[in-house]
């Protein structure tokens, strides 16, 4: 009776078997089936349930998936290997990335209108957004001139990105702000460069903690680096986009610094603003 069971699975267990390589089979193509996979030759490499060719490429070229690409266009976190990108996870590295967090984007049109708002980051990778954005980094919204700005029917305040990037920002000139005068400094400071009360406090809200537990930090505001390696494109384009970006070091002692100076801006018509920031922690300023 037992023999009898064992042999009834068995049969059980070679039909399904067969039936499932009858339906992969259907679907299989350039390629035989096998336990009820679809095998690839060599060469070819299955994708869905087809074997596709791999891409030859060209020399000074490498292959990405079933592209080819420039090598120096390996993305970041790969290095060149034969023809393809391969990803070396404890690499050593002189390049250490630093956290970029909480950037937010405020928008104020003059009436209710459709903004696309698109962000492409260089020699960096995101590692949050909220809301999420399309594939083409785009979020696509509805803002109102409060500041509201919907999406799949939800309203946001702004919207927030953090990122981790390999730029290191510039201290030729800065601020040195101690514990006692740090809420002054970024009140004054955000106020020169356009913040709103509201924006202000959001800032001071999330920034003012570190350079209290710092008692002694160098700042320096980070226009440049902030336009030429988070670029942020706008359509339709505001007639006024502030972007303030600071870069804060925590110091053991005093140091001269030659103290930036801030132009001041003065908001007009449809507005947008960026504000985000860096903490350097044990990292130097180039």
């Amino acid at each position: 009776m037992k023999q009898i069971l064992i042999f009834s699975i068995f049969i059980l267990f070679v039909s399904s078997i067969k039936s499932l390589e009858s339906e992969v089979k259907e679907t299989c193509k350039g390629g035989k089936v096998s336990f009820g996979k679809c095998q690839c030759p060599l060469g070819t490499y299955l994708f869905g349930n087809e074997c596709l060719k791999y891409k030859m490429c060209l020399p000074g070229l490498m292959r990405v998936g079933n592209e080819c690409v420039r090598k120096k266009d390996c993305p970041l976190e790969t290095i060149p290997f034969g023809n393809n990108c391969i990803r070396v996870p404890n690499r050593k590295t002189t390049r250490r990335r630093l956290p970029v967090p909480k950037p937010v984007i405020y928008l104020y049109p003059e009436k209710p209108m459709d903004i696309s708002v698109q962000l492409n980051l260089k020699n960096s990778i995101f590692t949050t957004i909220y809301p999420k954005f399309n594939e083409k980094n785009t979020w696509n919204v509805h803002a109102k001139p409060n500041g509201d700005i919907i999406l799949n029917n939800r309203t946001y305040p702004y919207l927030f990105w953090e990122a981790s990037s390999y730029d290191v920002p510039s201290s030729n000139e800065g601020f040195i702000v101690t514990e006692e005068n740090a809420e002054k400094f970024l009140e004054e400071k955000l106020e020169i460069l356009g913040l709103n009360e509201k924006e202000r406090t959001d800032f001071i809200v999330y920034w003012l903690p570190l350079l209290l537990k710092n008692k002694l930090s160098l700042c320096a505001f980070q226009t440049k680096t902030f336009l030429d390696n988070f670029e942020l494109n706008i359509t339709p384009k505001p007639d006024t986009l502030i972007r303030v970006y600071l870069a804060i070091k925590k110091l053991d002692s005093p140091i001269n610094v030659k103290e930036q100076k801030l132009e001041s801006v003065e908001r007009k018509g449809y507005t947008a603003i960026e504000w985000g920031g860096i903490n350097m922690q044990n990292n130097s300023f180039k």
